[in-house]
């Protein structure tokens, strides 16, 4: 008996479901055909890894960083945090927390190009000071390609990938090493240039962000201390000019 349209109609239709499907089966093996797919990060060295963190973070037009500290010794000068913004080209905008002659004090700062501007305690304006005097770094160094954090990823030796961790929302992939005491006084301005230094990084694998670093040990003399930074609000519009 011929078909009647309709059960033609149903028999074309069923024909092109099942070719469909096979498309949508297929496709996913095809699309890894065309072209050389970037490396997963789990294929990189480790060194490598880093280094491609590094270009990252130094591409971005604008980073949030937090830094705090812990088991930093009474008594003695020392910043012990900061909250604020970063720009490429290097500058910083935020606060900065401070032990100065046994006070502590937040301090509103400002640094671009090469000064440093801060609001001290019970003052309304705001005025360049050399951050040496502080035995401070000057916080817009800490964006600089060339000087800031985002140099540890490369100066880290036998740096290690670790185990995952969380980090608020996100899951990070750890990678640990050591640090030269030289390039922690160089970025700090603090701690002993002939000492070693334990270094750990939270790197956003999707994304390749640097989330987090964490740096420990003798900062300061008898005691072993950790500083830990984070990095986040990749690329929101910022713009930082002098007070």
């Amino acid at each position: 008996m011929p078909l009647t349209p309709l059960a033609r109609l149903a028999g074309r239709r069923t024909r092109l479901g099942a070719l469909c499907a096979a498309v949508l089966l297929v496709a996913p093996a095809l699309s890894g055909c065309s072209g050389s797919p970037a490396p997963a990060p789990t294929t990189m060295s480790v060194v490598d890894r880093l280094a491609a963190v590094k270009a990252v973070v130094d591409a971005t037009p604008s980073v949030h960083l937090v830094m705090i500290s812990r088991d930093i010794p009474d008594g003695v000068g020392a910043v012990l945090g900061l909250d604020g913004v970063g720009t490429h080209p290097p500058a910083f905008k935020g606060t900065v927390s401070a032990r100065m002659a046994g006070i502590m004090a937040s301090v509103a700062v400002v640094a671009v190009g090469g000064v440093m501007h801060v609001k001290l305690p019970l003052t309304t304006a705001y005025q360049a000071v050399d951050p040496t005097t502080f035995g401070a770094p000057d916080p817009a160094v800490f964006f600089d390609p060339a000087k800031g954090v985002t140099t540890l990823l490369t100066a880290t030796t036998s740096p290690v990938r670790g185990a995952q961790a969380r980090v608020g929302s996100e899951i990070v992939t750890t990678y640990s090493g050591s640090l030269p005491g030289s390039v922690i006084t160089g970025l700090l301005k603090v701690g002993s240039a002939t000492a070693v230094y334990a270094v750990k990084f939270g790197v956003v694998e999707e994304s390749s962000q640097l989330r987090t670093v964490e740096l420990t040990g003798p900062f300061y003399s008898g005691a072993t201390s950790t500083y830990v930074l984070t990095l986040d609000r990749y690329g929101d519009p910022v713009t930082i000019t002098a007070p």
